[in-house]
């Protein structure tokens, strides 16, 4: 059976925000301008804002490398304001909530890897429970949208998360290789943001989605969440072990939820729902 959560407003008058914080607990958010700043016995997280808006989601036209699950393109509007981690969840802070660390490749300023779909909502409960706020996993939506650049979003968006040189946004295959076929994560926000300050929505590790996986229509919509049921969960961004094309932000992944296979490449990031009137179904 699935499970609802709604979100809790972050505080009434975003005057008083940081005063008001700083009372409701040790561990509580930190507003400082259009972002948030989350610390947990020591291990600080930043949350960008992402503004409502529209886009067309999916691969756009003469793009050669597109799937069909990248089409068709079509209009999606996202009908509330959400805060977006800068990075993914590092190491560091997936153990200060967590108290332990599943990730193959070791080092607190890496990704955290090896999380499947259940432990990765694990954490966003843990960490709502911490911090008063109500964290989850983004959308697809909300995560392509983030990783175009949000309200920023250029015209023509790029073919990767903040440039069409994927070298200078993301670490991928031809990249990551310290010695031939034997290539690792890197420590967050070490390549380029896109225009929102967001760092590596391409390339590093795949980043799971809070929707069911399944195909695209031509329709429009509204805050979509996807399908209401399937058999495997939506990851987006490719990771250090894919070439160029599966790093690209309007590329489609998707795995098991539970299993055994997660090791090395999959983690994620988190999102934040700006007010409290909504709610996301898992």
């Amino acid at each position: 059976m699935r499970k609802t959560f709604t979100t809790l407003a972050l505080f009434a008058v975003l005057s008083t925000m940081a005063v008001s914080c700083q009372k409701e607990s040790d561990d509580a958010p930190i507003l400082n301008g259009d972002k948030i700043n989350i610390e947990i016995s020591g291990i600080k997280h930043e949350m960008v804002l992402v503004k409502a808006g529209s886009f067309t989601m999916g691969a756009i036209n003469g793009d050669t490398l597109a799937a069909n699950t990248e089409t068709p393109a079509h209009q999606v509007t996202l009908s509330q304001d959400y805060y977006i981690g800068t990075t993914e969840v590092t190491q560091e802070l997936y153990e200060a909530v967590m108290g332990e660390n599943p990730s193959h490749f070791k080092g607190a300023t890496l990704p955290v890897d090896g999380v499947s779909y259940s432990k990765a909502l694990s954490f966003c409960d843990r960490l709502s429970e911490l911090t008063d706020m109500t964290f989850s996993l983004p959308t697809e939506a909300q995560w392509e949208y983030a990783a175009r650049g949000g309200h920023k979003t250029p015209l023509e968006p790029n073919l990767y998360a903040g440039s069409n040189d994927i070298e200078s946004v993301a670490w991928y295959w031809g990249n990551s290789q310290h010695i031939p076929d034997s290539g690792s994560t890197y420590p967050v926000a070490m390549k380029q943001s896109n225009s929102l300050g967001i760092y590596d929505m391409s390339g590093n590790v795949w980043e799971w989605c809070l929707d069911w996986s399944g195909y695209y229509n031509a329709d429009p919509e509204i805050d979509p969440v996807g399908p209401t049921n399937g058999q495997y969960r939506v990851l987006r961004g490719g990771s250090w072990y894919n070439y160029a094309w599966r790093c690209r932000v309007t590329y489609r992944y998707n795995n098991y939820p539970e299993g055994d296979d997660y090791v090395h490449v999959i983690g994620f990031r988190i999102v934040a729902l700006k007010n409290n009137n909504k709610t996301v179904s898992r």
